[in-house]
Order: C-alpha cells, then sequence, then structure tokens
C-alpha cells in the first residue's frame, strides 16, 4: 500500500485518467509523471509497470478520451431513436453538462501530433454524427453538413467562451437558454417545432 493507502500498483486506465485530470488543470505541456503519480498516491515509478515514458502516458491518456467521450458518447446518443431528441440530448450534454477545459487544453496543444491526430479523429468522428442527425432529419447532405460544421464549431467557440469569459452565461439557465437558440437554429427547415 503506499503512504495514501491505495494499492502500490494502479492500472493503466487508472494512469490515464488521473493523466486526463492532470491535462485539466495544467494542460498537455505540464502533464508529468511526478504529478500524475502524486494524484494516484503511487511512486511515479509505477508508471513505467505500464508504460515506456511519458509520451505513451499521453497516447493513453488520448486514447482514454476518445473512448469515453466520442466513442462511448456517440453509442449513447445513438440510441436516442428521435433525431430531434437525440440532438436536444447532445446540445445539452455538451453545453450544460460537460465541462470543457479539456478539449481546450488539447486545442492549446494541436502542435503535438498525438494531440493533433486524436483532435482530427476526434472531430471527424463528431462532424459525422451530427452530419447523421441532420440526415435524419430530411436535410439534404450538403445543408446537414453546414449544420454539423455549425453546431461544433459552436460547441468549441462556447467552451472557449465559458472558459474565458464565464460571466457571459453564467448561470445554468442562461446556458439552456442559450442551447434553446442554437437548437432552433440547428432545426430550421427540419419541419415541425423545434
Amino acid at each position: 500500500m503506499s503512504p495514501a493507502g491505495r494499492p502500490a500498483l494502479t492500472t493503466p486506465d487508472a494512469w490515464a485518467a488521473a493523466a486526463l485530470d492532470d491535462i485539466e488543470e495544467a494542460g498537455v505541456r505540464g502533464l508529468s509523471a511526478q504529478s500524475v503519480a502524486r494524484r494516484l498516491g503511487v511512486s511515479k515509478g509505477g508508471l513505467y509497470h505500464h508504460f515506456a515514458d511519458r509520451r505513451a502516458l499521453l497516447r493513453a491518456a488520448l486514447e482514454r478520451w476518445e473512448r469515453r467521450q466520442v466513442t462511448e458518447l456517440s453509442v449513447r446518443f445513438d440510441a436516442v431513436e428521435d433525431p430531434r431528441r437525440r440532438l436536444h440530448e447532445l446540445l445539452v450534454y455538451a453545453c450544460v453538462e460537460m465541462a470543457p477545459t479539456i478539449i481546450l487544453q488539447f486545442m492549446a496543444a494541436a502542435e503535438d501530433p498525438d494531440v493533433a491526430a486524436a483532435l482530427e479523429r476526434s472531430a471527424v468522428a463528431r462532424l459525422a454524427h451530427l452530419r447523421r442527425i441532420f440526415v435524419q432529419l430530411g436535410l439534404p447532405a450538403d445543408v446537414a453538413e453546414h449544420r454539423a460544421v455549425m453546431a461544433y464549431s459552436h460547441y468549441l467557440g462556447l467552451a472557449q467562451l465559458r472558459t474565458q469569459t464565464p460571466e457571459v452565461l453564467a448561470t445554468e439557465t442562461l446556458v439552456l437558454e442559450h442551447v434553446g437558440v442554437l437548437e432552433a437554429a440547428l432545426l430550421a427547415g427540419t419541419g415541425g417545432p423545434a
């Protein structure tokens, strides 16, 4: 047992999760074996039971983020049959429930090739998911593409705004009102009430 009362060896996924927490607070450049080990309550030597180096830990953290925030969320929202309801739930999750900082930390480190590749894969997957929703709502493919880009760009911009200028949408009520306006704009021309 470690001094913190945790098992001396932790799983690779625990290291990856702690690395994401580290990145959320200190950015990709601030990721270190020492700080992640401190979060886990183990020695930094424990890292080398699972990973060759910090780079391998970063890759594991990126893989975990993609799995949890892209792949698993896509499955979760695809289970909502009604595309109008799916869009609503997705917007509420992305704009209200999800903390926006990790994507901003990754975007700030986009010069790192592993981070850039993960951001590209996630953007492609998220845009494809949004595009499917808009096509299912009856929009032509070209319009669905533009709406997908509009929705995803809005998410990224809103994450930046909420982090840098939190007073603009200071309460959950204001964020939900904003989501309603965004949703109405995205649903324009799909038929039926927004």
